[in-house]
């Protein structure tokens, strides 16, 4: 049976036809043909799927639906302990994480950002060809003030942080003051961060702050935002309350995860800064079981009764108010299957066309790789997946890794698990060309 692949050639030139593409701007679904060229979407035709001419390939797709390559902009797929173990193996955990990372291609996945835990020596093991994994945009450590969000020392602890092992995992660092947050921005980009991320409120996994809490003081923040302007990039801030979206507004920044428990002022205010949410519904979904809030402290688990809804209403009036609103999965773990889910709740919360350009065309947007990637274009790099049927007839099919039938990144094939013949014609075009 085929599954994930080593990258092989390059198409020069072949068709894919489908009645049903989705290129990633929010649109109807057309039936058409895309043509790749040299890594790249060469053109995307509307039209007959049967019309050919030239020396194309044509492999025709009538029962699957052709997409994007998916983004996931919220993912930690380094983070396979939680709390993080310092004692754990660092093979153990090296192959965690590459497991992770061959789980999150497999479903479809072909663009990733980390946002507290990889660093640069993970992509560069993915470029280089190492291990399989999806084009990563790491952050590095996710920073933290000491007794924060990102603070997993045991209880009554006050030694330095032991959790990082730098070139592979580093799931936070702990400042404090000006200075020591210029620091940890500036290690950060330079073990090969292209965005930082910061914690500025509590979260759902604290280990001794509150939800309600706002960190870090705002000059601190504004010295993160100037450490990731001078070198072209950009802040996020983990924030579940209006107070930490206020706050990052005043700092200067543009991008902000969760926004679980938002007023109508701070989306409001967002909307005027233009700055960017990555909903991660999925997850506070979750805790309406009672038995997934039964690992949160008591105060937690009050809160996350009503976190999903309150998630989604934070959702929607953020689309209703122009912003663009993006999409992660925020799973943990040493086998973080079902990435693909939060399209699926988040079909539930919105529609099916609106999850998939939050997971295509938006987060794009939001990670600066418009120009690169998340929609089928001419010019853009040949990122795609075929699934089987179609999305907006069935969104569960996102939650199904079985049914993401091909993967394409960067116009090499990485899972092939199409029907014969259809596997067949794509081996053997790939071969050919």
């Amino acid at each position: 049976m085929r599954g994930l692949l080593a990258p092989q050639h390059r198409w020069s030139l072949i068709r894919l036809s489908s009645e049903h593409i989705f290129d990633g701007t929010g649109g109807e679904p057309f039936g058409g043909w895309i043509r790749l060229a040299d890594g790249q979407i060469d053109c995307v035709e509307r039209g007959p799927t049967r019309a050919q001419g030239g020396d194309d390939l044509l492999v025709e797709l009538d029962d699957f639906s052709i997409l994007p390559g998916l983004i996931d902009a919220h993912t930690h797929l380094g983070l396979v302990n939680i709390p993080p173990d310092p004692g754990a193996a660092i093979a153990v955990v090296a192959a965690q994480i590459f497991e992770n990372l061959r789980l999150a291609l497999a479903e479809g996945f072909t663009t990733v950002r980390d946002l507290g835990g990889l660093d640069g020596g993970v992509v560069e093991a993915v470029n280089r060809g190492l291990v399989p994994g999806p084009r990563i945009l790491p952050s590095g450590p996710m920073i933290s003030e000491s007794g924060g969000h990102g603070d997993w020392r045991p209880a009554f602890a006050h030694e330095d942080w032991q959790g990082n092992v730098p070139g592979l995992v580093q799931p936070s660092v702990l400042v404090d003051g000006v200075a020591a947050v210029r620091l940890a921005g500036r290690s950060a980009l330079r073990d090969g961060a292209t965005q930082l991320k910061a914690a500025i409120s509590g979260g759902f996994a604290s280990s001794f702050d509150r939800l309600d809490d706002s960190q870090f003081a705002i000059e601190e923040l504004r010295a993160l935002v100037e450490v990731a302007e001078a070198r072209h990039t950009y802040v996020t801030g983990h924030a579940h309350h209006s107070e930490a979206v206020r706050l990052g507004l005043e700092a200067g920044l543009e991008c902000f995860e969760h926004g679980t428990f938002l007023d109508q002022d701070a989306v409001d205010a967002m909307s005027t800064h233009g700055a960017s949410l990555v909903a991660t519904l999925s997850p506070v979904e979750r805790y309406q079981d009672p038995s997934q809030r039964k690992s949160l402290r008591d105060d937690l688990a009050v809160r996350a009764v009503a976190a999903f809804p309150a998630m989604s209403r934070s959702v929607i009036m953020a689309i209703a108010a122009g912003i663009t609103v993006g999409s992660g999965s925020d799973l943990t773990g040493a086998s973080q299957k079902g990435r693909g889910r939060e399209l699926t709740v988040r079909s539930k919360v919105t529609n099916p066309l609106e999850a998939i350009k939050a997971a295509t065309g938006a987060n794009a947007h939001i990670l600066r790789l418009d120009s690169e990637t998340g929609a089928l274009r001419e010019g853009l790099s040949a990122d795609f997946v075929v699934v089987e049927g179609n999305p907006i007839d069935d969104p569960d099919l996102f939650s199904q890794a079985h049914k993401i039938r091909l993967v394409v990144l960067r116009g090499r094939l990485c899972k092939n698990m199409l029907p014969e013949p259809l596997a067949q014609a794509v081996e053997t075009a790939f071969a050919a060309h």
